[in-house]
């Protein structure tokens, strides 16, 4: 029996099965199964944001995604525009971009300014004291909110990932140069954006920590908890928590997972970032940070120089302009999280755990982790009849389903997937998180990826298949995952190569692999099946290859 959650109209059916040839699992996002309050209000609205975004820009090939649900994971399906739209779409699409690529850095400014704003008022209200009404607002504005962030969002990543292909497309035509090429990774590299600048003050953080004399704590004691409580025992360590916990009140509203609303973030739990000051007091402090930032910058410039250089004297206006643009669709992949995942994913629970503890307190549910079993209106109208509303059994019902959900396998296609390449390349969105493997025979590989992240590395690997096993991974390991996310970058430091099943050239994986200088190759569909932990691998980011070596 299908798991549905109870959710009429975001569940995969046969008819969206005959309605387009192919469905996806997607999960670089969706694994393990988001609970069923997030899925639901992630599956009913954002599919509507991805279909804004690419009407305001009139993206020719594609009418943004679908998202669906089967047995609890999330799948997805490109409508194509007909025939008939094409001719005119593409007049609009070059006027709309042409608009589009006038001062993008200040007009993101604009935008990004906004964001912040947006949530401004959930994120400093005193929740604990909200009336059920006040409740109630802040309630139906997180989940408004979560919608017209998407928008913005996906405004700006249809916007740049489509120019950042065509750049790439410009490359091979011009250069033969591919993605994994490694002057096209430094042209992407050395950015400054809001998560670096997260990082460097993390970093800051971890020098101050050494300068106190509490270094050995966070490299010699694993347990994020007992460093906590180890902290407080000291009067240098509580002075240093004072100063990190003033960090995480500006900066702590992010989740170890941002695409769901039932991990906690790190206001709730401030020992959740202590595995960024263990990264950066292992790495060398932030001195070393910055030193890798400015080679960065010193590399793309003389890429840019050599590439400039290579290009006709007629088309070097036009090619500059096409590589700004694909230079901000990388730092901007950077620029946009704090702002969107994290704020997305952490804001939201400041009020569903307040709904969740007084729903519990009522009788409503049983426990107030349960409000994540729920889907939007059955909260909305309890909050105001608190005490009138018995939601036990739905939500018992769909905990139960919701677990199963996380221990099934899940098909990774339906429908015919030999057409995944003909109809995915289509949607620059999807060709980041579909993997579409460039098989080159005569490099005789036991994988090949669809992007990856330059250099060479053998080494022992370590399968991963979720974010909860972080704590297996050994130092000098490869990592061998579905799909990386900011989480994961708690590990990078302890790895030495990358690979994973899912992603394209603008994947997680592929960014910040090449920011930490890891040979990565990403798109593999199976590494994860056909890789074993304690084999020894090649990883070959220059080729996009991996080769078993026992």
């Amino acid at each position: 029996m299908e798991i549905d959650y109870g959710m009429t109209g975001v569940i995969l059916e046969d008819e969206d099965i005959k309605n387009y040839p192919v469905w996806s699992a997607d999960s670089m996002h969706g694994y393990p199964p988001w609970c069923p309050l997030y899925a639901f209000n992630y599956c009913d609205g954002t599919s509507n944001a991805f279909h804004r975004a690419t009407e305001r820009l009139s993206i020719p090939e594609t009418h943004g995604f679908e998202w669906k649900l089967h047995n609890g994971m999330v799948y997805i399906a490109v409508p194509e525009p007909g025939p008939e739209e094409i001719p005119m779409r593409e007049k609009l699409f070059a006027e709309r971009m042409t608009e589009f690529v006038v001062n993008p850095e200040e007009k993101w400014a604009k935008d990004k300014e906004w964001l912040l704003q947006r949530f401004k008022a959930v994120k400093e209200a005193d929740i604990e004291r909200a009336s059920r009404l006040q409740l109630h607002d802040f309630f139906l504005d997180c989940m408004a909110a979560t919608q017209e962030i998407e928008e913005v969002h996906f405004y700006w990543m249809y916007g740049l990932y489509t120019l950042n292909y065509r750049f790439i497309d410009a490359c091979e035509e011009l250069f033969g140069m591919k993605p994994n090429d490694p002057v096209y990774h430094k042209l992407k590299g050395g950015f400054e954006t809001d998560l670096y600048r997260l990082d460097k003050q993390a970093w800051i953080l971890g020098d101050r920590a050494r300068e106190l004399g509490l270094a050995d704590l966070f490299l010699q004691i694993e347990d994020d908890e007992q460093v906590m409580a180890k902290l407080k025992e000291t009067e240098a360590g509580k002075k240093w928590l004072d100063e990190y916990l003033d960090f995480v009140k500006v900066h702590g509203w992010r989740c170890f997972r941002f695409m769901d609303w039932s991990e906690p973030s790190w206001i709730e739990r401030p020992s959740l970032g202590f595995p960024d000051i263990r990264r950066a007091l292992s790495k060398g402090g932030v001195s070393s940070l910055i030193a890798k930032q400015e080679r960065m910058v010193k590399e793309r410039e003389q890429a840019e120089k050599e590439l400039a250089a290579r290009v006709p004297a007629g088309q070097r206006e036009w090619f500059g302009k096409l590589m700004k643009m694909a230079q901000m669709s990388s730092w901007w992949t950077e620029d946009h999280t704090p702002l969107v995942e994290f704020q997305r994913s952490a804001v939201p629970r400041k009020v569903l755990n307040e709904i969740g503890k007084r729903f519990t307190q009522a009788g409503v549910i049983d426990e107030p982790f349960d409000i994540y079993m729920l889907l939007p209106w059955e909260i909305s109208r309890s909050i105001l009849i608190l005490g009138n509303a018995d939601l036990r059994r739905i939500a018992r019902w769909r905990r139960g389903e919701w677990q199963k959900a996380c221990q099934m396998e899940h098909p990774p296609f339906f429908g015919q997937p030999e057409k995944i390449g003909e109809i995915y390349k289509k949607d620059p969105l999807v060709r980041v998180i579909v993997p579409f493997p460039d098989i080159r025979p005569e490099l005789k590989a036991d994988l090949y990826g669809t992007a990856s992240a330059p250099g060479v590395v053998e080494g022992i690997a370590r399968v991963i298949m979720s974010d909860k096993q972080l704590t297996e991974i050994q130092a000098g390991e490869i990592l061998v995952a579905p799909f990386t996310a900011s989480p994961w970058v708690s590990v990078f430091h302890l790895i030495k190569g990358l690979v994973t099943d899912m992603g394209g050239a603008m994947c997680h994986a592929v960014i910040v692999g090449r920011d930490f200088g890891l040979p990565t190759v990403a798109g593999t569909m199976e590494g994860t099946r056909k890789i074993k932990t304690g084999q020894r691998i090649r990883v070959n980011g220059d080729d996009c290859a991996v080769y078993f070596l026992d």
